[in-house]
């Protein structure tokens, strides 16, 4: 018996859908994100700012942030280190880190940097906030936390001084003892990995956990 065009079909479709199914499968199994020790150029990398980024996203969560704009941040300060003093306005947070939970896209945190014209004084001694030791002034409080530190690179560019501004996501239900120094753990991370790629010196920005600072 000649084997007709149907005949012949039906074992070829069958193969096609089965080659797609496992296609599909393997897409699906491809991991998204990152882990917290890579996302953001890995200014989390170090053990102290990975667990404090673990416990605010939660333990293995992948992240994802494509919101993120660390090459600009970079351009602006360096821009921001040769334009004369005078005449300066007050720069926006550059978004540096904008995480999400890879798959549900969920918020987790923010973190900017920008040039500050100045410290300010007194928000050490709110009791709404964590004051640590690290930079000029370091506070965290219950989804905010900000390091100001000093910045110097190479001639001709001129000293300043920098904010880097970590705000958590209402929507993330991290609550919990430790929280604040968690939070002023990835600023300050944030804060010494820019620093290093701008070249900056006089920081004063601690490595690891900062301490609190006595009132």
């Amino acid at each position: 018996m000649r084997p007709t065009a149907h005949s012949i079909l039906l074992p070829v479709a069958a193969l096609a859908m089965a080659t797609a199914g496992c296609t599909s499968g393997s897409d699906d199994a491809a991991p998204q994100g990152q882990p917290a020790s890579e996302v953001c150029g890995g200014f989390a990398r170090e053990p102290d700012a990975a667990s404090a980024l673990e416990a605010i996203a939660g333990k293995d969560v992948r992240l994802t942030a494509d919101r993120s704009d660390p090459e600009r941040v970079l351009g602006e300060l360096r821009k921001a280190a040769r334009t004369p003093q005078g005449g300066k306005q007050r720069m926006e947070g550059i978004p540096f880190c904008t995480l999400e939970a890879a798959g549900d896209e969920k918020n987790v945190l923010n973190i900017t940097l920008r040039e500050a014209l100045a410290v300010p004084t007194g928000e050490a001694a709110k009791t709404s906030v964590t004051a640590y030791s690290t930079g000029r002034l370091a506070t965290s409080s219950d989804l905010f936390a900000s390091v100001y530190f000093t910045c110097r690179m190479p001639a001709p560019a001129h000293e300043i001084v920098l904010d880097a501004e970590l705000e958590r996501a209402d929507e993330n239900e991290a609550d919990h003892a430790g929280i604040r120094d968690e939070q002023i753990t990835l600023a300050n991370a944030a804060a010494r990995h820019v620093a290093a790629e701008l070249g900056c010196t006089g920081t004063g920005l601690v490595r690891g956990v900062p301490a609190k600072a006595r009132r």
